[in-house]
């Protein structure tokens, strides 16, 4: 960023954001990445907060604050989770208006109140607060050392109208905006004193309060261990035999590493009339930071709410549902009656279990596709020289989407805990078809794109050769050399058009365009596979002639709207692009779409003509969203109306290749591995 800056310093564009993500892979997402713990920094962070250090406060900084504002500090907006300790709420209020009086005795106006909310549990602060930390955000102004002027002419009459908010008033008769700035000279300077300030200001209540703030976190964890709702979960069992058990370690580890106390039963157990084998794991929900463990495992219910009563919905800030077991493809049960299991305190991050095989290896082995670290130990077989075919039609012992890998002992790939099954001669009761090593070339537009960014650690993550295509390698490179391309969400008019010279220098200007998309075409015609996420789709749709619609183009948000959810969908595990995979999965659904499949029209002018059908969309149809129940967790409107039954990943033959079109994110910021088989699917078929 600094970099960037000095670069273009003197230049139309020394204040422009960078034309790549500031963090190499994820870029803001680092403020969202708390429950997954996908990047190192993360992992860092969570050990000191929930393992090491257990503050009682934790303050984020971050830039920047509302228009006209000089900075944002809590109290926060409506709705609170109910996982949070009211005390822990209102100890919030009482900090930030601790700050906000600072502030107004130093004669530093601007700081408003009263817009993010205490929801979405993805950033550090907001999981603290499930840790019974308070957990505070600030967002300060000016965010480039280049100053502006502010007439103060132009200040509006409300500021901080966000999210259908009606804003505060600028004349000094809102409570949560008491002390308005009117303009004039701003400078980065000004930013560095509002964050000092501010700082200060929960150093001094922190000290004052030293003895308070510990026994309120002591009081609060007590309370979590003492039942005090009859209908409250008892515990969350997460039973041994799983579709994934790669990903249910995953889950364990996540639990671990965000402090709470998992149990391994060191013996069978019974609960609620079901049995459970020894090495299941119990959560139990009388531990001291119940609320992460509650807000993690089950069901998050956002309420509805109005700007005003009888007024338009106000739209949540982030997500609205996150519930790990059906974003990971994790069985999880709920148990709300006590029972009596012995077991083991979980003290580290699991081991891996080595992989064995089963049987006699003489010809090769078979590893199943269910899962996700199959398809690694795949890519790490074939980077060894391995021969490694797909079983396109199977048999009961070696079922259809099944790797049959010869030439490459086993004892060569890492250990993942998987299972092999032995092959002492080539089977002859299956047919398969043989896999070449994957290259993918993901594309990378000049506009910072944080799905690019999770996209390109996944592939790295599971062995995927990769290479990124900017907007010039897409229209002079030999794309031949890739077996497929991804798109990864981005608006069709950022694909197509990118930055102009206004917004930025002339090297990072442009997209795609028509040479690209042509190239594309060719591309696909010759017999590659492109693979679009979420709004990348509808750019394939417009610019390929493909038989498709947006089913919920030009409807209201008064009628449907799913800002951030998992929705339920049905897979077809017979196509070759569903193998692995459950028959229901959760479908990342972040104001995405669904497809509508083009049908010839028989009327005019108010009329039905008697006229022969023309052939059918010649398409696949691999995920669609459910008939009903469609939110598994989290808010939205609308959604069995526009989406019941529509597809929501469908395969069209081009020419000699593919085009294969998600309506929805299948690896939103790396929290969705439920869906991640239908990309590597995708990417080798």
């Amino acid at each position: 960023v600094r970099n960037w800056y000095y670069k273009n310093l003197g230049t139309p564009y020394e204040t422009t954001e960078t034309p790549w993500l500031w963090h190499y892979y994820i870029g803001h997402d680092n403020n969202r990445d708390a429950y997954m713990a996908n990047m190192p920094e993360t992992k860092a962070v969570l050990d000191i907060l929930f393992r090491e250090w257990y503050p009682q406060i934790n303050y984020n900084q971050h830039q920047t604050s509302p228009a006209w504002a000089r900075i944002f500090i809590p109290p926060f907006n409506d709705p609170v989770n109910i996982n949070i300790h009211p005390g822990l709420t209102t100890s919030v209020n009482q900090l930030g208006m601790a700050m906000q009086n600072r502030l107004a005795i130093k004669g530093m106006p601007g700081a408003v109140s009263k817009l993010f909310s205490m929801f979405y549990s993805g950033a550090p602060r907001n999981a603290g607060m499930k840790h019974n930390q308070i957990g505070i955000l600030t967002e300060t102004a000016h965010n480039t050392p280049t100053p502006r002027y502010y007439d103060p002419k132009d200040l509006p009459e409300t500021i901080g109208g966000y999210l259908g908010d009606l804003g505060y008033p600028t004349d000094g008769t809102a409570v949560f905006y008491p002390y308005p700035w009117k303009g004039g000279e701003s400078h980065f300077r000004d930013a560095v004193d509002y964050m000092i300030t501010s700082s200060m200001a929960v150093l001094r209540y922190a000290a004052d309060r030293r003895t308070e703030l510990l026994y309120n976190m002591y009081s609060m964890g007590r309370d979590a261990i003492e039942k005090r709702d009859g209908e409250e979960v008892y515990a969350y069992v997460i039973p041994n035999e799983q579709w994934d058990k790669w990903e249910a370690d995953h889950l364990i580890d996540l639990l671990f590493r965000g402090g709470l106390e998992v149990e391994k039963a060191t013996q069978d157990f019974s609960a609620e009339g079901k049995t459970y084998k020894k090495g299941s794991y119990i959560v139990y929900t009388a531990q001291p930071f119940a609320g992460y463990v509650k807000d993690l495992l089950d069901k998050q219910h956002y309420p509805t709410i109005h700007v005003y009563p009888g007024g338009p919905t106000k739209a949540p800030y982030d997500l609205t549902g996150w519930t790990l077991p059906y974003t990971m493809g994790v069985k999880v049960d709920r148990i709300k009656s006590e029972f009596k299991a012995n077991g083991q305190q979980v003290t580290s991050l699991l081991s891996k279990d080595k992989n064995k095989v089963n049987g006699n290896a003489k010809y090769g082995v078979v590893i199943e596709p269910k899962s996700n670290i199959a398809f690694k130990a795949v890519n790490q077989f074939m980077a060894k020289g391995a021969k490694v075919a797909r079983v396109i039609k199977g048999s009961a012992q070696i079922p259809a989407g099944s790797f049959l890998v010869t030439g490459v002992s086993p004892e060569q790939v890492d250990d993942y805990g998987l299972s092999f099954d032995g092959l002492q001669s080539k089977p002859t009761n299956v047919e398969t078809k043989p896999l070449k090593p994957s290259k993918v070339g993901l594309y990378k537009s000049w506009m910072a794109n944080m799905d690019e960014g999770w996209t390109r650690w996944i592939l790295e993550e599971y062995g995927f050769d990769m290479d990124t295509l900017h907007n010039n390698d897409v229209k002079t490179k030999n794309l031949s050399q890739f077996t497929s391309i991804i798109i990864p969400d981005q608006s069709p008019e950022g694909i197509l058009n990118g930055y102009n010279q206004q917004q930025m220098p002339k090297e990072y200007t442009g997209g795609i365009g028509v040479e690209g998309t042509l190239a594309l075409k060719k591309y696909v015609e010759n017999g590659g596979t492109l693979i679009t996420f979420d709004k990348a789709s509808l750019y394939a749709m417009q610019q390929f002639g493909l038989p498709l619609k947006n089913a919920i183009q030009n409807v209201s948000e008064d009628e449907f709207v799913i800002p951030g959810s998992p929705v339920r969908a049905k897979v077809n595990t017979e196509s070759s692009l569903g193998w692995g995979m459950q028959d229901e999965a959760a479908a990342e659904f972040l104001r995405s779409f669904a497809f509508d499949i083009s049908k010839q029209r028989k009327t005019a002018e108010g009329g039905v003509e008697d006229i022969k059908d023309a052939p059918a969309a010649d398409l696949e149809v691999v995920v669609k969203y459910a008939e009903e129940d469609l939110i598994m967790t989290g808010w939205g409107i609308g959604a069995e109306k526009y989406l019941a039954n529509k597809p929501a990943m469908v395969r069209v033959p081009f020419g000699k290749g593919q085009i294969i079109l998600f309506a929805f994110r299948p690896q939103f910021r790396a929290e969705t591995p439920n869906t991640y088989k239908l990309i590597f699917n995708s990417i080798l078929d």
